[in-house]
């Protein structure tokens, strides 16, 4: 069932250097482009779904993706997933109705629809929002984040006081809900950023 007070976030403004060409239009067996698996699984789960680009990514995207749904990276002097995710904030910044924003990395094409579904259950609790915690730390990159808290670091942004650009870091700070990852879904979070990668088998 869709959260009818959550918008999906595909990242997918990321240069894809490592893997020389846009990891949006890769595919494994069996599925669609990552770009489309993602916006699905989204789909699924939340009232509407958009797209972060880059504004020179356009074209191409425009051609899977409606273009309403398609939002260009808009902040100067910010780089990284926190552009693409305050970008496609910002038109819901005053939208009382929306309350949370579940982002996905397009290069993480294992994700599960229960392992997304798992982090709205929890949608209830206060802070940051809901991530899964990794060996690495928090994963920032697949989590649901609250309306109230973006907000928060957007307003921080603007008055040049956030000095941090780190999604994993800002999250620490407000005070998130964390979620173990069921063993079985591990595989889940393998991120593919390299051609050799691709060629991998799923662990």
């Amino acid at each position: 069932m869709r959260a009818i007070d959550s918008i999906g976030i595909v990242l997918a403004g990321g240069k894809s250097s490592r893997m020389g060409r846009d990891k949006s239009f890769l595919s494994l067996k069996s599925q669609k482009f990552f770009l489309l698996e993602s916006y699905k699984k989204l789909k699924f789960l939340c009232k509407s779904v958009r797209v972060s680009i880059r504004e020179d990514q356009r074209e191409e995207y425009s051609k899977h993706i409606e273009n309403n749904f398609l939002v260009s990276d808009s902040i100067p002097d910010l780089e990284g997933p926190l552009q693409g995710i305050f970008s496609s904030f910002l038109p819901f910044r005053n939208d009382p109705n929306i309350r949370h924003f579940l982002v996905l990395a397009v290069d993480l094409p294992y994700m599960r629809i229960k392992t997304l579904a798992r982090l709205c259950t929890k949608k209830g609790s206060l802070g940051a929002g809901v991530f899964y915690q990794t060996e690495e730390g928090i994963e920032p990159l697949c989590g649901l984040y609250s309306s109230e808290y973006l907000g928060f670091l957007f307003q921080e942004f603007e008055k040049g006081a956030l000095n941090s650009f780190s999604p994993q870091i800002l999250i620490q700070r407000g005070n998130p809900s964390l979620l173990d990852i069921p063993e079985a879904e591990k595989s889940s979070f393998i991120n593919l950023n390299s051609p050799e990668d691709l060629k991998a088998p799923k662990s």
